[in-house]
């Protein structure tokens, strides 16, 4: 069905209910007239509509409420007098609709919008205030006045409609806007802060609620409330994105016993969580998740994670079957494509500390050095090699750059340089 036909259809039901043949007076209420060919009518009056000829489609909604008396063609007439620019024609049309159909809610709404077209702001809140007498439990009616109010300047009667409402319906949408009023009109966060707050604790912390809650927090860098309006905001949703926000913010700020729980109820992100394992010092967590990862993902650079982590879990680092799927584990990752020169040297200084494969080892640290040649780390790995292979004025010279790049406070760089300078002694 085209577009242009499924258009037709629905709004066909719309103004003539179900049935396919003409109504007969038992169908109508008593003050509608019954019209031979009124389905004829709306059908051409509505694909006039849809094509963008609004005064024939005006004038045929003109002529069956003529024929029928039905005020809902009326209505549909003095909308596309609207939609046509013709403010003026509209507001004679809905001044004479009202004063037949009084309580007629959708007569009020069209002439407070044709009356704000025409820059008549106080005769548009007049009608605005009718709408809500005429039925004050529906929300929009409280946006249509309240927008009115605004316009005006009158902030705190803007804000008393939409209190008036959530008194007597705690409604997440009310709150926001009264917040928003608070904050963008009144200039008070703190007093839209607690607004949302009460709110949140008495009613529950919806994601729209949260959301502004959040960008307020955020606004005033309070991060210890941001984070925990963002893990609330995953209780609510169990959208993993406020689950990352939350453990960021944690983790940043060191709190990493909520992140790490945070992060493992919602998987929203095992690099961040297995980045907390490692600083955590829990190795071999973190093995696990590497390992894990790489099963998962086949990136090699979780191979080569959990090769190290493997080594930094052992509490007996010179174990022979531990060394050799260490070594195993990164040479694998290095085969699939790890070309980082943190992994190489990593490996490189294993072979050298070990005496597993000194030379094997400076060439692998010689790469990383290639691509971050100041790099004090790298240098002392060289360094190191240099020694165990008995070359102590090589050793030295590398050594010393480590040193005036970051002094002796570093245990094994102290030793290092210990151990060095004695050999370069004895040779000498």
């Amino acid at each position: 069905m085209s577009r242009y036909l499924s258009a037709i259809v629905i709004l066909f039901f719309l103004f003539a209910g179900c049935s396919q043949k003409t109504p007969s007076p038992s169908d109508r209420t008593p003050q509608y007239q019954p019209f031979e060919y009124e389905y004829d009518y709306i059908i051409h009056a509505l694909y006039y509509k849809e094509h963008g000829d609004y005064a024939k489609a005006h004038a045929l909604f003109e002529e069956l409420y003529k024929k029928t008396g039905n005020p809902e063609y009326r209505t549909e007439a003095i909308r596309l007098l609207i939609a046509s620019k013709r403010y003026d024609d509209a507001s004679k049309q809905l001044s004479e609709a009202i004063r037949k159909y009084p309580e007629n809610i959708q007569l009020y709404r069209l002439m407070t919008l044709t009356q704000l077209r025409l820059n008549r702001v106080d005769d548009a809140l007049v009608n605005a205030k009718k709408v809500v007498a005429l039925e004050p439990d529906n929300l929009q009616n409280i946006d249509l006045l309240a927008s009115i109010y605004l316009v005006k300047d009158l902030n705190k009667e803007a804000y008393d409609a939409y209190n008036a409402y959530y008194v007597k319906y705690h409604d997440d949408t009310a709150v926001v806007k009264m917040a928003s009023i608070l904050y963008h009109k009144f200039k008070n966060s703190q007093d839209a802060i607690r607004l949302l707050e009460t709110h949140s604790k008495m009613v529950g912390c919806s994601e729209n609620v949260c959301l502004f809650l959040a960008e307020l927090y955020r606004q005033n860098n309070d991060l210890d409330h941001l984070a925990d309006v963002y893990a609330r905001m995953y209780d609510v949703t169990k959208v993993n994105e406020y689950a990352q926000k939350a453990a960021e913010i944690y983790s940043y700020k060191k709190e990493f016993d909520k992140a790490e729980e945070l992060l493992m109820e919602s998987n929203a992100d095992d690099r961040l969580l297995l980045a907390i394992y490692k600083h955590t010092k829990q190795f071999d967590n973190a093995a696990k998740l590497a390992k894990s990862l790489y099963e998962e993902t086949s990136d090699p650079l979780w191979l080569a994670e959990y090769g190290i982590l493997l080594y930094e879990a052992a509490p007996k680092k010179d174990d022979p079957k531990l060394l050799k799927k260490v070594i195993q584990n990164l040479s694998q990752a290095f085969k699939e494509g790890v070309n980082d020169p943190l992994y190489f040297n990593y490996l490189g200084y294993l072979l050298i500390d070990h005496d597993i494969d000194v030379k094997g080892g400076i060439e692998l640290v010689k790469k990383a050095l290639k691509v971050e040649p100041d790099s004090a780390f790298y240098i002392d790995s060289l360094a190191w090699g240099h020694y165990k292979l008995g070359e102590c004025e090589k050793a030295y010279e590398e050594m010393k750059k480590v040193i005036e790049k970051l002094g002796s406070e570093d245990k094994e760089i102290k030793t290092h340089w210990e151990k060095i300078e004695k050999c370069r002694s004895r040779k000498k």
